[in-house]
């Protein structure tokens, strides 16, 4: 497989796997947005009136502490879900997709990566050369100045 060519399937792997992430994530959203809504309204009527049905046995400080600690409890249920990553085979399906497609990028480029190695190595040794053929000449050009009278 030629380089442009695995690139190009590495790179389509890797978008259709972006897109399949940014559809979970967007879902995800709208349904927390909407939870949340609904959530705030259902826990302040239901905040008050558990407040109200507690107030007598408990006393004021008593129900503020009963509905403070349900609150806590159910803000960590909710993010332990939220922490928690969804299971899903067609991702997990292009993420190996993914690492095979770049994998042999990889190998397809490494080819490249040495031609330019050793490119290069060939300008430096030729850099050097003519540094010594220019160093040799200054010399001889001295020593041939010297001579004459």
């Amino acid at each position: 497989m030629s380089t442009l060519n695995s690139a190009k399937l590495y790179g389509r792997i890797a978008f259709l796997r972006r897109q399949v992430l940014l559809r979970q994530l967007m879902r995800r959203s709208v349904t927390a947005a909407l939870a949340v809504a609904a959530f705030i309204v259902t826990s302040g009527l239901a905040t008050y009136a558990l407040f109200l049905a507690i107030k007598a046995p408990l006393g004021d400080l008593g129900a503020t502490l009963a509905i403070a600690t349900l609150y806590l409890v159910a803000a960590l249920t909710l993010l332990g879900y939220t922490l928690h990553e969804p299971h899903s085979p067609e991702l997990e399906a292009l993420a190996e997709m993914e690492a095979a497609a770049l994998e042999i990028v990889t190998a397809d480029t490494q080819g490249i990566v040495q031609l330019a190695t050793a490119a290069g190595h060939r300008i430096e040794n030729l850099g050097s050369s003519l540094t010594l053929g220019v160093g040799i000449l200054g010399a001889l050009r001295k020593l041939l100045a010297s001579r004459k009278p």
